[in-house]
């Protein structure tokens, strides 16, 4: 459990600093790959977890992802650097997509399927403890003693679960003894092939992404080869997942049925809406409305309060009832609410908007994730896309719009490119160009939230589709 906190609390203290974090570096055009490096490896590793987890058993498992996570917060702690920070938060993600998968599979080990719900939302509720302070401390942190010390003071965390792990986690039987045939064993059982393909298929994607509308062009030829590129390797890891004689990453036989389909595309898009709303809402908080680190971190405090009240909601829901389509549909709806509600928010608005309207879609976050974590249980996995999306917007909208606003500001070119670079710039600005580069970023993280609210919509009408009638029950 003290894993499943720390993925909670580094989800969230990132959130609430990485604007702080990306100005040190001059790095704010590009500070989507402080949470993107991470998604990649941790969503393309995630799988693999429970794969090798089988034939290796559980603890080598656990004690990898404990140690790749912890070395990665260290070297996140001590990077110099922008580059070598997001590799050490891509180590991180190796390791951080073990944390919750080891917590699920160990749970799911030792707790049968029809009465997993109210322990998955017992794990929810620890989750959702470490989300909130991460989101809390997170920006005071980074305020008073800095910001290195918010990775920094999860290695001590790693080392207590560490132990308790060594202690408590147990190995599951296995034929295989960890000999040279058993690693070949592995190599023919674990798709490693497709999840490389898969990680430098998003890898060569998000370079488009990051680069397009914010240093090059959309039409640059180095953009167009980058998304045409990873066009291709992903139509190479389809191949493979279709050929594969190991246990594929995605399973392609398992996309045949109205339900799989449509709760994997409610799986991808709610994921998309959710990480894309974490990702924006600490912007608007420190650039639009100028708040400290602090101030935006005990604002993010309310929505992740909220995910684990979902979760408590979605664990006695299941553990009653199942109804499990019905709870993805209930948190998409919840989601779709909240994103729109905080599209609305004017750019000067009644502060108890800014607490209120952020409160339904982590509240739907909650409820739906559990719901979807069972789905895809009797189906898939699934993977998040929205940050670097919602980044590609706000850049953009920066690129097109600063130019034009700014007019014959002396230098604008130069303040531009330090605006875009560095958070901070903008409160050291004149107040007139303040306003107008303030009023710029709230138009981009505007659009983006418009975007997150159709992509959650288009999550609800999946779910809607979805016929659950044939899916297990998990009521006891």
């Amino acid at each position: 459990m003290a894993n499943v906190f720390l993925y909670g609390f580094d989800g969230t203290i990132t959130a609430s600093t990485y604007a702080v974090i990306s100005s040190e570096f001059d790095a704010t055009n590009t500070a989507s790959w402080l949470t993107t490096s991470y998604l990649i490896t941790s969503t393309a590793f995630q799988p693999l977890y429970g794969r090798v987890s089988d034939i290796f058993g559980r603890r080598i498992c656990f004690f990898i992802s404990t140690i790749t996570f912890a070395l990665g917060c260290l070297g996140c702690g001590v990077a110099n650097d922008i580059v070598l920070l997001n590799c050490m938060r891509a180590l991180a993600g190796f390791g951080g997509g073990g944390l919750m998968t080891m917590a699920t599979i160990v749970n799911s080990d030792m707790i049968p399927f029809r009465r997993r719900g109210m322990y998955q939302a017992m794990q929810n509720g620890i989750f959702g403890f470490g989300a909130i302070c991460g989101a809390s401390f997170g920006g005071s942190i980074a305020d008073t003693i800095g910001w290195r010390w918010c990775f920094l003071l999860q290695v001590p965390v790693s080392a207590v679960a560490l132990l308790f792990g060594y202690l408590v986690i147990k190995n599951q039987e296995t034929n295989l003894t960890g000999s040279s045939s058993s690693l070949k064993e592995t190599w023919r059982i674990v798709d490693f092939s497709g999840s490389f393909v898969l990680v430098v298929a998003i890898s060569i994607q998000l370079v488009g992404l990051s680069l397009g509308g914010n240093e090059l062009p959309w039409d640059s030829p180095v953009v167009i080869g980058s998304l045409a590129g990873s066009a291709v390797l992903f139509g190479l890891f389809f191949w493979i997942e279709a050929r594969t004689s190991a246990i594929p990453v995605i399973p392609l036989r398992m996309l045949k049925g109205r339900l799989p389909i449509f709760t994997q595309l409610a799986n991808v898009c709610a994921g998309m809406s959710a990480y894309a709303y974490l990702f924006l809402l600490p912007l608007f908080f420190q650039i639009v409305l100028l708040d400290s680190a602090t101030t935006a971190g005990a604002r993010l405090a309310i929505p992740s309060l909220a995910t684990p009240i979902g979760g408590l909601i979605a664990g006695i829901v299941m553990s009653r009832w199942g109804k499990l389509i019905t709870l993805v549909r209930t948190g998409a709806i919840l989601m779709a609410v909240g994103n729109a509600l905080v599209t609305s928010l004017g750019f000067v608005d009644s502060n108890w908007k800014y607490f209120v309207y952020i409160f339904p879609a982590n509240l739907g976050q909650g409820i739906i994730y559990p719901g979807i974590l069972f789905t895809s249980l009797a189906t898939f996995e699934h993977a998040v896309w929205g940050v670097s999306i919602s980044s590609a917007i706000v850049q953009t909208t920066l690129s097109a719009r600063l130019p034009t606003v700014f007019g014959d500001i002396p230098e604008k070119w130069r303040i531009i490119d330090e605006i875009r670079h560095s958070a901070e710039t903008i409160r050291g600005l004149p107040p007139d160009v303040q306003l107008k580069a303030r009023m710029v970023y709230y138009d981009g993280i505007r659009y983006s939230f418009a975007a997150s609210t159709a992509i959650v919509i288009l999550a609800f009408c999946a779910a809607l589709c979805a016929n659950g009638r044939r899916l297990r029950n998990t009521a006891a």
